[in-house]
């Protein structure tokens, strides 16, 4: 569980995260640049961590090696659990 928090914990795997779970299909690591303003090979490794901990899938299609989330309603639910526990921590540590 905290490996998954720790992964989560990135900015950029963030925002890989959340603009793949606004897709319905598969799409290239290579079109997910600009998403994070990183080269292919840094949103490689992103997304290699995020498939270490089980929360998208990734296949190779010819030259292409696409990704998905792999249960979108599960990384939905942990996506809130972080926000919320994030909401809490800045919480206690404001009073």
């Amino acid at each position: 569980m905290h490996r998954l928090f720790k992964i989560l914990g990135s900015e950029p795997r963030l925002k890989l995260i959340k603009y793949l779970l606004g897709l319905e299909e598969p799409i290239c690591y290579c079109e997910l640049e600009d998403v994070i303003d990183r080269d292919r090979s840094v949103v490689y490794r992103h997304l290699k961590k995020l498939e270490s901990v089980g929360l998208i899938r990734t296949e190779r299609v010819g030259k292409r090696v696409e990704c998905e989330i792999r249960d979108k309603e599960k990384v939905n639910k942990l996506l809130k659990v972080a926000e919320e526990l994030t909401h809490q921590e800045v919480k206690s540590n404001g009073s």
